[in-house]
């Protein structure tokens, strides 16, 4: 009768985990930066809302009447500090009957961290650029 055991010993483990660990550390310190670019502030969240919700406001407005709306800013009324602003500029226009007109309509949402009623380059923003044509 043979009195032999099968299995790994305590050592054995030990090297096997010491192996395996020195492999896996420097994938881990790869993680953060994989993952940064993904995450967002939720300033930055909010600030995209805003901006995105004002541009429709502004291309529902301008599809009404596409000289209906002339570049302007404000204060946004759902978040504190922040200050929306919008510029639209006429790039294409046509005096020819059945052509209409093109319009570009750029959308800037910051926190007013100075509190000037402007979105400086400083400052957090997001920006949406968009253009609308007249349908005659």
């Amino acid at each position: 009768m043979m009195d032999s055991e099968t299995g790994f010993s305590l050592a054995e483990l030990l090297v096997a985990i010491l192996l395996i660990g020195i492999a896996v550390i420097p994938l881990l310190q790869l993680i953060p930066g994989t993952l940064a670019p993904i995450q967002v502030s939720d300033s930055e969240l909010r600030l995209s809302a805003v901006s995105t919700r004002r541009t429709e406001e502004i291309i529902n407005q301008l599809r009404s009447n596409i000289n209906g709306v002339s570049t302007g800013g404000q204060a946004c009324s759902d978040v504190p500090g922040c200050w929306v602003q919008w510029t639209i500029a006429t790039e294409q226009s046509s005096a020819v009957q059945g052509v209409g007109s093109l319009k570009t309509v750029s959308t800037i949402a910051c926190k007013d961290t100075n509190a000037n009623g402007a979105c400086d380059a400083t400052e957090d923003q997001v920006r949406y650029d968009t253009k609308v044509t007249s349908r005659p």
